[in-house]
This record gives C-alpha cells, structure tokens and sequence, in this order.
C-alpha cells in the first residue's frame, strides 16, 4: 500500500506539471487562431490528457509506458508501513527522524487526496440539489409551441439532464421581445443536439478527479466557455443582422436579471464582452489541419509526460526474509511442475501487487495447460478467495509444495502422487491477474525461494522477471 501511495505522489506531481505546459501551449495557440476558443475537442482533449498522465501510472503493470530506468525506492521507508514485512525493512532504531516524517507523506497526500475528492463530489450535490429544489418549483407550461419548465426566480435559462435534458426558463423571460424568447430557446435546443449535458458530466468527472490541479480547473472553464461560443455560432449561422442583435441584447437583459449561476448550460453565461464582440466580428471554424495539429500536440504533451515518470519498486538490499529458513543440506532437485517452463516472477521481488515479497515463483501458461507434481507425497486439495483453486503435496520432512490459481484439479484430498503425475491445468482463479501458475515450497511451514528444488529456472525466465531480482538482490 504504501508503494501505491508513492506512486499516487509522483502521478499527483506529474499531472501538477503537466498542467503549466497545457496551459502554456493552448494559451499561445489561442492567441494566435482565437477560432480554437470555440473548439470543444481541444478543451476537453487538453482535460483527458491531463488524467491519463494521472490515472495510467496508478494502474497494475504500466511500467512499460516509462523510458526511465526504474526508481528504487529506499527500504528504509518501509518500516512504516504495515503491510511490508519487517525483516525486509531497516532497524525502526536506527531510523533518522527525518526519515520518519518523510515515510508519512505518501500516505498522509493519499488521505487528502480522497477528502479532496469527497469534498469535489459534495459541492457537485449540493449544486444539483439547488437544481432539483427549483425543479420542484417550476410549472410547465408552452412557450411558441414547446413544452418547458418555467420557475419564478433570478436564473438563466438552462438545460436540466444529461440524458433527456429539460427546458428550465425563468419568469423574468416574458420581459423578452418573441423573437428574443425564440433566440434563446434555440440557444439551449443547440446545446442538446451538440450533446453539451454529456459533456459537461464528463468535465465535472474530471474536475473532481484532479481537483488539486488548478490546470483542471481552468480547462473546465475554457470547455464551458468553448460550448457557450459553439452555441452562438451555430444559432447566429445565416441570419439577417437584425436578429444578431436581438440576440446581443437578450444577452445584455439577462445578465442584468440573473442571480448567481446555478450548475448547468447557462444561456447568459460566460465573459459578456468578448462574447458580444465575437457575434459582431463572426466566429468560423477552425481549420481541419489546425485541429489535427493540437491534437498531436496534446498527445505528444501527454506522452512525454507518462514516459518521463519512473516506476517505482522496493530497494531490498538485503536477502528476503523467508531465506534465511533455507534447509543445512541441499534439497534434492524436483521434476518441474510444467513441461515448458517460463517464469515470470522470482521468490521474494517486492512489486505493487505484492509488497510483502513474493511468497513463490510465477509461470505464464495458457489456460488449461497440465500442471505437474514436483515430487513424491501427499496431496490435498483447497479453494479460497486468494489462491483460488489449489493443491498442497506433503513430501515428509516437514517440505511441502504448493500450486495455486489451478483452472481444474485432477485428484482430491489424501490421495498419494508420483512425481510428474497430473494434478490439475493451470488457471487464473483466486486473486490473478491471468492465466498462471504460483508454485510454493515450504519447509516446517516457513517460505523457501522454489530455486532451491528446481533446476534451469534463468534460462526459461522473461528478461523482465530477471530484471526486478537483480534489481532488488543483485543477482
């Protein structure tokens, strides 16, 4: 746990510097083609790139998304979680108080981290539920021949729904001239064919997702900005100037009648100035190869940042824990439990999956693939939640193997096997990840690294297997 609460900290500070960058790049970029300030995609584009530099890193084996050489991170800090096996840890004694405060800080961001969250989704409810008191308010009545929802208070009129939105217009409408009220309505019916609800849900999500990133916020605003200009554009499209002004000064009256803005697609919201400029100046789309441009752009931000970022791993330095119980005399090599071995996780390497250091050795297979008895014994069969489907052979002496996450078993309880005899096809039941067999030995009940009893395990290893046990002890 606390190596996820590391790697939450480096996301949170990546994304925290891959904002000023976005913010940069679209900035100038606007100012140079102000048609992009219209562009929904590019708005919400610059907001998904900004998550995914936060989100992927988070996610089981991303680490190929990095071109930086993996950061160990120093053991020492293990000795304040609790979840990381003491043994594996420095002596609590001889750590620097420094470090002390230091190990806190992970797990102290991941704590207000999700305050942070609960507190973005409170402000959410509490403006939704201003919206639905003001739904039970309004009256429904038609207005140039729609049904809509009309309530007497100081709001903008408003779409209400991101599924099946609603017309929400206030009292104070009917000071409007008809071919105002008929502007305005159109203004919201555009909102709902261009499914501008939808994405506001989506840019509310993410706001409340990196809500520690000012960027965030600004990238939201400049969305909801983007959909309120799309609006004017599409509704003023070939329309004698007569009516571009009645649209103008509907503007004007409505920002003089409204109160705070409530959540939602508001028709007089936005910087008014630039807004009624924009109308008198005519707004055209952006060319498609701009578009294409800041896509790339976007993209090409996002990349570098999710492949500058460093996975992070343990820094063992000394032999694990479970080692130190290796037998006086050398064990007797054992036939190997599949007829092509590949293994793809060593006995004690500490990844985000297992902080405690793995208790055995992983082999890839497909699905179905037989598994075999290492040695003469005893078998026993059992299902839980972690190893799913398992068989335990006892080899006298107090050794015993395991092979967990099984797809089928062939045998039950108390029956004796032969070494190389089927005892069931690999699987991926249990707590996995895929289709795999975990093997285990122990002797008088304390974890031996498998290696001991099987033979030519580094020549039918994956290169990233060997990699994290170098890494980690240096062999």
């Amino acid at each position: 746990m606390l190596l996820f609460s590391l790697t939450l900290l480096q996301a949170s500070a990546a994304c925290l510097v891959t904002g000023p960058l976005l913010w940069a790049m679209l900035s100038l970029a606007q100012r140079r083609w102000p048609a992009l300030a219209a562009q929904r995609s590019v708005w919400l584009g610059a907001q998904l790139v900004l998550a995914a530099v936060f989100v992927l890193p988070l996610l089981p084996d991303t680490r190929q998304l990095s071109v930086v050489p993996e950061v160990s991170v120093p053991v020492f800090l293990a000795s304040a979680a609790p979840d990381v096996p003491k043994a594996m840890a420095a002596p609590a004694a001889g750590l620097p108080s420094a470090a002390a405060w230091l190990a806190l800080v992970p797990p102290a961001w991941g704590l207000i981290y999700v305050l942070g969250v609960a507190c973005a989704a409170w402000r959410w409810q509490r403006g939704h539920a201003m919206v639905r008191t003001l739904l039970q308010m309004a009256r429904r009545r038609r207005l140039h021949g729609m049904d809509v929802l009309e309530v007497d208070a100081p709001i903008s009129p408003m779409l209400v729904g991101v599924w099946r939105p609603r017309l929400l217009l206030p009292a104070h409408l009917a000071q409007f001239t008809p071919e105002q009220q008929q502007l305005v309505i159109a203004h919201e019916l555009t909102h709902a064919r261009r499914r501008d609800p939808l994405l506001l849900l989506l840019a509310s999500m993410l706001q409340a997702l990196l809500w520690f990133n000012p960027a965030a916020r600004w990238l939201a605003g400049q969305l909801a900005w983007a959909q309120e200009l799309g609006c004017d554009r599409e509704v003023l499209a070939g329309r004698a100037p007569r009516q571009c002004q009645q649209y103008a000064a509907a503007l004007v009256k409505q920002l003089g009648l409204q109160a705070q803005p409530l959540p939602g697609l508001a028709f007089g919201g936005g910087r008014m100035a630039e807004r009624l400029l924009r109308m008198r100046e005519g707004q055209r789309r952006p060319p498609v190869a701009l578009r294409a441009l800041m896509a790339l752009l976007l993209c090409a931000i996002g990349a570098a940042s999710l492949a500058l970022q460093p996975a992070l791993a343990w820094a063992v330095a000394a032999t694990p824990a479970a080692t130190l119980a290796a037998p006086a005399t050398a064990p007797a090599v054992w036939r190997n439990p599949l007829d092509s071995m590949r293994v793809t996780g060593f006995f004690g390497v500490v990844r985000q999956l297992t902080p405690q250091g793995h208790s055995g050795i992983d082999m890839g297979a497909r699905r179905g693939t037989p598994v075999h008895a290492a040695a003469d014994g005893i078998a026993s069969v059992s299902v839980d939640a972690r190893l799913g489907k398992a068989v335990r052979i006892d080899h006298g002496g107090g050794i015993e193997s395991l092979y967990a996450h099984l797809d089928r078993v062939t045998l039950t309880t108390g029956m004796a096997v032969t070494a190389g005899q089927a005892i069931g096809t690999v699987g991926a039941t249990g707590l996995a990840t895929g289709p795999h067999l975990h093997f285990e030995v122990t002797r008088d009940g304390r974890l031996q690294d498998p290696q001991q009893w099987l033979a030519d395990l580094d020549a039918n290893s994956t290169a990233r297997a060997l990699r994290l046990r170098k890494e980690q002890f240096g062999h």
